[in-house]
């Protein structure tokens, strides 16, 4: 048996799902998500022991990582918090306001893939600025200078200047239901 270290919030939650006296926290997750009561829980290629963790993509760990968050969110009824963008590691490897602002809008949909199509409501006065393919930004503006948002299918204007893209990612995170604050605070960033 591994040991894993909760937040108290999160205990509370589980321990309240408890449904016979003595039931082991095991037994309440394996119930909450779905799994067999008993057994291996068959998972997508073998383990990774700890010793090629590093040596391992950090890409796929943090897919597998973002997967697993939502599937637990999901079970609990949780959405992940935006918070998570606020000083994100990897935000320092990205050299230019560009790649900033793809960075966090593609780390967005990853906390919200359900309800990211909401930013397609995002446009200027005679401009949009979030499209499905790149095709729909160019025949508005040949300059807009599209790139696509990660590694989905959305596409995103980039030939805006910092204070507009601080804006277009702001807007972005208020459609998708962050607090007016915060998502000042994480547009900033770009």
């Amino acid at each position: 048996m591994k040991n894993i270290e909760v937040e108290e919030d999160l205990y509370r939650y589980i321990a309240s799902h408890t449904e016979d006296i003595g039931e082991g926290a095991s037994t309440i997750l394996r119930r909450l998500l779905g799994l067999p009561a008993t057994g291996d829980i068959e998972v997508d290629g073998p383990l990774i022991p700890p010793s090629d963790v590093r040596a391992k993509s950090l890409v796929s760990l943090r897919k597998q990582t973002l997967e697993v968050v939502q599937e637990v969110s999901a079970a609990c009824g949780v959405k992940p918090s935006f918070t998570a963008l606020v000083k994100p590691k990897q935000l320092k490897d990205q050299k230019a306001a560009v790649g900033r602002f793809l960075f966090l809008l593609s780390q967005l949909h990853d906390l919200r893939p359900a309800e990211f199509a909401q930013v397609l409501d995002i446009s200027g006065r005679d401009r949009v600025y979030f499209a499905k393919s790149e095709q729909t930004l160019l025949g508005k503006n040949g300059s807009t200078k599209p790139k696509q948002i990660g590694n989905t299918s959305y596409w995103v204007i980039t030939n805006s200047n910092t204070g507009k893209k601080r804006s277009m990612l702001a807007k972005a995170l208020l459609n998708l239901g962050c607090s007016d604050i915060l998502a000042q605070e994480i547009a900033e960033q770009v």
